[in-house]
């Protein structure tokens, strides 16, 4: 799902029929709800979080919330669906790039780290929840998730037909290499070190280049 524009002051809810012919009104609203449950979520955890702490954190009435989103269910099948298409759409343009597979997968590489980082609490709630939840919203979730890594390993297999890549089955490659880059969002904190978001990216991106390049890639950068 596209992200939407955030915006407008928090208050109490007024919403009526009338609200929904208002320019930017219920969609400033909805994205409040949205990122205060992502923070309700990160911090004190999903189980932990119910629909009238995010109420109460905005100043609403909780039929305000409930005017949105019926469950917590609900509001964190979009934070994870936000996600996934955040780093599946930014991806895309490189994927359909023509340029040889090591420089592809190297920038798809560095550009899942920094949406990875530059929104680390969405991430460590998707990461944490979306294997816990059934049902068919979930499975779409699931299947968009299996699908990234699918085209991640087209990247790895042609780059085994040309000879650059190491021969280890690409999917295999494809998941290894996004646990490593996932897992940065458990060590992550901004004020950890000095190394910015863009270096651990391009750290990601030489680490995961030398593993597909194996032996006969050594000296290449």
């Amino acid at each position: 799902m596209a992200a939407r524009k955030a915006g407008g002051a928090k208050g109490t809810d007024t919403d009526n029929a009338a609200d929904h012919s208002a320019s930017d009104g219920p969609i400033d609203r909805r994205e409040h709800i949205l990122q205060t449950a992502q923070k309700l979520f990160a911090d004190k955890g999903f189980r932990e979080t119910n629909l009238n702490d995010v109420a109460v954190q905005l100043g609403f009435r909780r039929q305000a919330v409930y005017h949105y989103f019926p469950s917590k269910e609900d509001i964190l099948y979009e934070l994870i669906d936000r996600a996934g298409q955040a780093i599946a759409t930014s991806a895309q343009p490189t994927l359909d790039a023509d340029m040889p597979p090591a420089e592809k997968l190297a920038e798809v590489v560095r550009n899942h780290v920094r949406q990875l980082l530059t929104n680390i609490d969405v991430f460590r709630i998707q990461f944490s929840e979306l294997f816990k939840l059934s049902g068919e919203r979930a499975d779409g979730l699931r299947q968009d998730m299996a699908d990234y890594v699918h085209s991640i390993a087209k990247v790895i297999k042609a780059g085994q037909k040309d000879g650059s890549f190491v021969d280890i089955p690409p999917t295999t490659q494809a998941l290894l290499i996004l646990g490593m880059c996932n897992g940065t969002t458990d060590w992550y904190t901004g004020g950890w070190s000095q190394v910015s978001i863009d270096e651990i990216a391009d750290f990601a991106a030489r680490i995961a280049l030398a593993g597909v390049r194996g032996a006969a890639g050594r000296g290449r950068r």
